[in-house]
């Protein structure tokens, strides 16, 4: 039979016993529109004498076409040309460099998409569509209006001495980035001494999603996780092998339930067909896929768990490092944004706290807020999807900066320590297959 190939960042998992969580009927689509509040106004928080410092941005591409390869019991879905077009308004003059301003490095795992050849119509794979432009656009229009109109946080052109942008190298990811700056500072090029620069990272040592490939540590932790699938989470196996039955796959092979999510998601957000046996088992996919990413990033164990550390601890220490040296220095850049992947977004909101059972929509962020008081007493709020969150450790959700600090403490990792915690006896390492 066949064995259903994964092309993703990350394919096939674990699942634990996670509470199940009815979902709601939603496209994995984040409106902007559909928000009409934001947090604390700005006279409030003046009120409270409170000075903005800094805001660190993470978040979700836009909407894209599949990356996972559907076995051919299922009838393609055709991508055409159509669905992904440029949107002329999120073109800007921008160029890609390495973290240390050098060319942009190789990109391995866009390259992985490709190898396949195109999709049914000639879309590419992972390839940001129409929707997902217009998306993050929208997104970037937002942040205006949060910081540059109703704050006055930042210029309202872009200024590379206040905003720094990072993102994965994945072509999507870039482009997502290049749209949100867009929407933020329009697409004249009046205004800018050159392109805007966005950095990146080599596939070897990228932060900002699990990076089981380079990562040693990770692949036992997911291959352990994988063998207690069935018993772990009640009712799992009924449901893998019902779909497994409708997809044509054998039993014995590793179902990849996050592949079959990702195409039902971007279908529907496209408003392509769905196969009519996999339509009526839309909520269990999304259920199911949803328990098990949330349990491969972050472990069964209960707190900061090692798989947890190694999916997302970098991260939150490159957060707090950020709004550390933020206190004390006015040269520091003031908006950070970081383009990334559901697989950022999941382990960093579970290391939170504030996950919430869902999977992360396209164009989801989850936003750090950095305020000093007169005092130079230092605050952070959280806030994912634009509602306010109190952090798992924290006493309110203007949580003092030493107290965040310390909730973050048992899963934030050093660059130094995150590769020193992934490396693993390569003896082993050569015996694990995942």
């Amino acid at each position: 039979m066949f064995l259903w190939r994964k092309v993703g960042i990350l394919g096939s998992g674990l699942c634990s016993a996670f509470v199940l969580h009815e979902l709601l009927d939603r496209k994995d689509v984040f409106r902007v529109q559909a928000f009409s509040f934001w947090r604390s106004s700005n006279e409030e928080e003046e009120g409270q004498g409170l000075e903005l410092k800094l805001v660190q941005i993470v978040f979700r591409h836009g909407a894209r076409t599949p990356i996972s390869r559907l076995p051919p019991s299922i009838e393609q879905a055709t991508w055409s040309s159509d669905l992904v077009k440029t949107v002329p308004h999120t073109l800007i003059d921008y160029r890609v460099v390495s973290l240390d301003g050098r060319a942009q490095p190789p990109s391995p795992v866009e390259d992985s998409y490709q190898k396949h050849g195109p999709h049914k119509g000639g879309a590419r794979w992972g390839q940001l569509t129409t929707l997902g432009q217009q998306q993050m656009f929208d997104l970037g229009q937002l942040l205006r209006k949060h910081y540059v109109e109703n704050n006055r946080f930042i210029d309202p052109g872009y200024n590379p001495q206040q905003v720094y942008v990072r993102s994965t190298n994945i072509k999507r990811t870039v482009e997502s980035a290049r749209c949100v700056l867009a929407g933020l500072f329009g697409n004249s090029q009046s205004d800018r001494e050159g392109p805007v620069v966005i950095q990146t990272s080599t596939a070897e040592e990228e932060i900002f999603y699990p990076n089981r490939e380079n990562c040693q540590a990770l692949r036992p932790l997911i291959k352990t996780a994988w063998g207690l699938l069935d018993t772990a989470l009640p009712g799992y196996r009924e449901d893998r092998l019902k779909l497994q039955h409708i997809l044509g796959i054998q039993e014995a092979r590793q179902f990849n339930i996050f592949g079959l999510r990702d195409e039902l998601t971007a279908r529907k957000a496209h408003d392509l067909p769905i196969p009519e046996n996999l339509a009526a088992l839309e909520d269990v996919v999304e259920q199911r896929a949803t328990q098990c990413m949330a349990a491969l990033v972050s472990g069964v164990e209960d707190g900061h768990s090692h798989a947890l550390r190694l999916s997302t601890g970098p991260v939150i220490n490159l957060l707090t490092q950020n709004m550390q040296r933020a206190q004390n220095s006015e040269n520091c850049h003031k908006l950070h944004l970081y383009s990334g992947h559901d697989t950022t977004l999941i382990p960093l909101l579970k290391a939170l706290g504030i996950f919430d059972d869902r999977w992360p929509p396209y164009a989801a962020h989850v936003t750090l807020e950095l305020y000093q008081d007169a005092k130079k007493n230092n605050f952070v709020k959280v806030l994912y999807l634009e509602e306010e969150k109190q952090v798992q450790g924290c006493s309110a959700v203007l949580c003092p900066f030493e107290e965040f600090k310390e909730a973050m403490a048992t899963v934030a990792l050093s660059h130094k320590a995150f590769w020193e915690n992934c490396k693993i006896d390569q003896k082993k390492a050569s015996q694990i297959t995942v």
